[in-house]
């Protein structure tokens, strides 16, 4: 009876391989069974017929692997609903302004430009520091050091005042309690303009830049003001 239940498996494997609905391979495979469950009690030696525990043992195994079958099954098509809705979610969000962790900063000539960090103890001090495309620091200034959120509207203007163009631009921030640094994460604000899907899960486009969903902690209106 074990030949059964190998045939039966290899089967399985070649209807999944072969691309095969996930339905239509556990009917093929009900049918197989039984068309060979009745050729084998048919053949058998009736001097020595086969034991009745072999044949509920090897209904047993099917029954698990059936089970199997139609609960990845159920795996998939759960996958495939959670992926529909995840992609339905992201596309809400285009033309919006979100805030998400991140330290790369879309930023427009001309505009102002929001980011906020967050202070994971008391600080002496706390420097923002800003970045382009080359790594050149292009702004520094003091910013406050208190623990927790803060926020910092930046003028996309370098640190000798000269309006700064168009592009992506790093921030950081630093700070200190005693000369010992103090953990601080970043945030930056920015308008989702598009949605990609090309790694298999919905990223929000902010310039050139891709965000995650989980990396999102607040949406607001394009006419909105501030990080709160």
């Amino acid at each position: 009876m074990a030949d059964i239940f190998s045939a039966i498996s290899a089967n399985s494997v070649a209807n999944a391989n072969a691309g095969a609905a996930p339905d239509k391979g556990v009917n093929t495979d009900k049918e197989a069974f039984l068309k060979l469950l009745v050729a084998q009690v048919s053949n058998q030696d009736p001097m020595s017929p086969q034991s009745s525990d072999q044949y509920v043992q090897q209904l047993t195994q099917f029954s698990t692997l059936e089970q199997l079958m139609t609960l990845n099954q159920g795996v998939e098509t759960l996958a495939i609903g959670q992926m529909s809705n995840n992609s339905q979610e992201a596309l809400r969000f285009v033309g919006q302004d979100v805030v998400a962790r991140g330290d790369k900063l879309a930023h427009t000539r001309g505009d102002y430009s929001e980011v906020a960090y967050d202070l994971q103890g008391e600080a002496d001090a706390a420097t923002l520091t800003i970045r382009d495309s080359y790594g050149e620091v292009v702004y520094e200034t003091d910013v406050r050091a208190d623990n927790g959120m803060q926020r910092f509207t930046w003028d996309g203007r370098d640190s000798k005042g000269a309006a700064l163009p168009s592009g992506t631009y790093t921030v950081s921030v630093e700070a200190t309690k005693d000369d010992a640094p103090v953990a601080v994460d970043s945030y930056v604000r920015g308008q989702v303009t598009g949605v990609r899907f090309d790694q298999g899960y919905p990223e929000l486009m902010i310039g050139d830049r891709r965000v995650r969903m989980t990396e999102v902690v607040e949406v607001k209106s394009s006419s909105g003001s501030g990080v709160q």
